[in-house]
C-alpha cells in the first residue's frame, strides 16, 4: 500500500514538471535591468524631476514679485480703497475663524 501511494506521488510530481515545463517555453522569460540601467533612469527621473522644481519656484516668485507689485501701486494710487479692501479682508477671516472654532466646539460637545 505504501509503494501505490508512493508511485502515486511520483506520478503527479512527475505530470506537474511536465506541466510546468509547459508553461515555462510558452511565456518568455522576463529581462531583469541591470544596476546601471536602474540608475540611469533615477539619475534622469531626479534630473527632471529638480528641472521642474526649479520652474515651479521661479513662477511662483515671479507670481509673488507680481502680486507685491501690483499691491504697490495700488497703495500708492489709491491708499484709501487699499487700506479698506485690507480692512475688510481681515474682518472677513476674523468673522469665518470665529464661526468655524463655534461650531468645532458645537461638534466636540456632541462627540
Amino acid at each position: 500500500m505504501g509503494r501505490s501511494d508512493n508511485e502515486q506521488e511520483q506520478e503527479v510530481v512527475e505530470r506537474l514538471q511536465q506541466h510546468m515545463k509547459v508553461l515555462d517555453d510558452a511565456f518568455e522569460p522576463t529581462s531583469i535591468p541591470s544596476l546601471g540601467s536602474l540608475e540611469a533612469q533615477v539619475r534622469e527621473r531626479r534630473q527632471i524631476r529638480r528641472r521642474s522644481n526649479w520652474i515651479e519656484m521661479i513662477c511662483f516668485w515671479l507670481v509673488g514679485l507680481l502680486a507685491i507689485t501690483f499691491g504697490v501701486l495700488f497703495l500708492v494710487s489709491a491708499p484709501a480703497l487699499y487700506l479698506s479692501i485690507q480692512a475688510l479682508g481681515t474682518a472677513v477671516a476674523l468673522i469665518l475663524a470665529v464661526i468655524w472654532a463655534g461650531r468645532r466646539r458645537k461638534e466636540i460637545r456632541h462627540e
